[in-house]
Parts: C-alpha cells; structure tokens; sequence
C-alpha cells in the first residue's frame, strides 16, 4: 500500500520513492500523483551500455520522455579528454582500495558485535552497553568512511577542475536545456556507483533542487524540487543522504552492511533500501535492530515490491511509511509532533 503523502498544498514539488519495477506499475504511480500526459526526463545511467534500452519505461510513461542519456556522455567525455579518465580511473582505484580496507575493519567489528550479543549475560545492562559500543564504532568508522570518499572526490574536482573544461561545460548545459523543458524526473534503478558519478559529473543536484538554508545561511535545512521527481532502486539510493549498501547470503554467513558514499542529499533523515526481503533477512531482528541503530536518526526505509512513499516537501518520511523499527521489526514511520 502507498504510504500516506503529505496534503500540504503549499508544499511544492515531491521525492516519490518505489518498490523495484520487474512488473512495471509506474503508469499507475503517474496516474496518482497527476503527471499522466506530462513530459518527463529519464536518467538511466546506472543502466551503463543498457542506457538507452528504455522502450518499457518509454512505455509506461505515455511516450513524452526524453533521456537524458548521461552515461553515453560520459563516455563521450572521456573519450575527448583522455587526461580527465585517467584522473578518474585512478580516482575510482582509489576508492576501491579504500572501501576493501573500510569492509575489512567492519566485518572485524561486525563479529566482535555478534560475539558479544551471543555472550551468555551474567549482567544484561552491562552487556548492552558493551553492545551500544561495538554500533557505536561501526558508526564512527562509516562516518570517517564517507568524509574520506568525499575528501577524494572534491580533490578530483579542485585538481582536474572538470567544471572548467569546455566539453564538459558545453555538454552540462544541454543536459540542464534538455531537462529545463520536461515536467518531471524518473530514475530507475542499476549500479549506483556510476549513476552518481553521471550526476556529479553532469552536476544534476542544483538542476534537480534548489538548498533552503536558515536565516545565518549555515544549516541546510531542506531541498526545494525544480520539478517532482520518482525513483527506484539505486535512483532512490542516490537521491539520499548517504548509500549504505547491503546483503545477506544465509547459506553462508550474514552480510555486513556498508557505506559507500553520500547521496545527493535531496531526502532527510532517509536510508533507501531496495528490494530487501530479496536483500536481508528480515526474521533476524536482532541484527536489524543494530543496523537501524547504526544510521540513526535516519530510518531504513523498505522499498519492497509495492512499496510507493512520497515523501513530504522537506524530503522526509511520511506517516505510514514502510520502515525498520528500532527493535529491528519491520513497521511504519509515526510522524512525531511538529515533524
């Protein structure tokens, strides 16, 4: 069931969140939030050499679509600028390297946590705080994580300066006239990694959203949408705050959860997690428990199948939405007073 959206009519433009899309409802979707017969821009980049395989999603929207095509872009650029895909092939051996080592530490953590939740408790208190402080470490080594990755990634940005190269300015612009003339984004799903990377390099955060700043113009307080926006799987990932990667392979062992890098930071206080019955075992709510408590205060929120959340015009949860508790049990979102 669709989580319940905000009626605010003054709210403006919305984030609708979806379920994956093997068996396409989108059409639906469209035809609930009111945009059938609009014009809508599609970014399937995460898709890579599949990008312009769309005649379903085409399809589903009512035809009035154009693709934004940003991954044959970027090939196009780095064909053009061979200086510019070195520094981002070193740039993405670099993280690798980093998220290998990051992935080692957690899963060390990761098993003194379950090593201390299997310890018989002679004194409970005093084995939940010992608890609280193994989630307590995890937390700290995937914030260090991701100011790490950004650190790279703004060092490749004041470095190479691709801002600053022609092609790269000539081809942000007809991306940014392509998308001035369309009514809403929809972004599927695919790898992440590089759906985000097409983002950054095209610069499609201010073109999606505007920042609202408080009255000292220190504290982000929301994202005001050019236009609204629908996405599943990695596309909800990436319009978030931060993408924590997950799964788990019970045949084996259970799966530790990773950061990977931030999002673009249009939603607050979300963790989108696609697919997850697919993903994570759910029965297992101890360790959910832990990995709500590890992005607290966002919440996981489940993106099962029919899952459809749109968000409130601060990009937050609405009341109703599919979430984990955290005890670890799957629920729905309760706004609190004044949220």
């Amino acid at each position: 069931m669709p989580a319940e959206p905000s009626t605010d009519p003054g709210a403006g433009h919305r984030i609708t969140l979806l379920g994956p899309q093997r068996k396409p409802r989108l059409r639906s979707v469209v035809r609930g939030l009111g945009l059938t017969g609009g014009h809508f821009a599609t970014i399937t980049a995460g898709w890579r050499d599949r990008e312009a395989e769309d005649e379903i999603l085409v399809a589903e929207l009512g035809g009035r679509t154009t693709n934004l095509g940003l991954w044959s872009l970027m090939q196009q650029v780095w064909e053009i600028d061979p200086e510019l895909e070195a520094a981002d092939r070193e740039r993405r051996a670099v993280l690798g390297e980093m998220q290998e080592l990051y992935l080692i530490g957690l899963e060390q953590a990761a098993d003194g946590l379950r090593r201390l939740v299997a310890q018989p408790a002679r004194h409970p208190e005093v084995q939940e705080l010992a608890i609280r402080d193994a989630v307590e470490i995890m937390r700290r080594m995937d914030a260090r994580h991701l100011s790490r990755v950004d650190d790279v990634h703004r060092e490749f940005y004041a470095t190479y300066r691709p801002q600053d190269r022609d092609h790269i300015v000539n081809a942000r612009f007809a991306v940014g006239r392509a998308l001035a003339g369309t009514d809403a984004v929809v972004m599927p799903g695919g790898h992440v990694g590089v759906l985000l990377g097409a983002l950054h390099l095209f610069n499609l955060a201010p073109a999606l959203a505007s920042p609202v700043l408080s009255e000292d113009g220190e504290t982000l307080l929301r994202a005001e949408l050019h236009r609204p926006i629908i996405a599943w799987g990695a596309g909800a990932m990436a319009l978030t705050e931060r993408v924590l990667l997950f799964f788990d392979d019970s045949a084996l062992r259970a799966g530790v959860s990773e950061m990977l890098m931030k999002g673009l930071g249009l939603t607050r206080d979300v963790v989108a997690l696609p697919s997850p019955r697919a993903r994570l075992d759910l029965k297992d709510t101890v360790r959910m428990g832990r990995l709500a408590a590890r992005v607290a205060p966002a919440q996981p929120l489940l993106l099962d199948e029919r899952a459809e959340v749109t968000l409130d015009a601060d990009g937050r949860l609405p009341a109703g939405a599919p979430v984990v508790g955290p005890d670890g049990t799957p629920t729905i979102h309760r706004r609190e007073v004044g949220e």
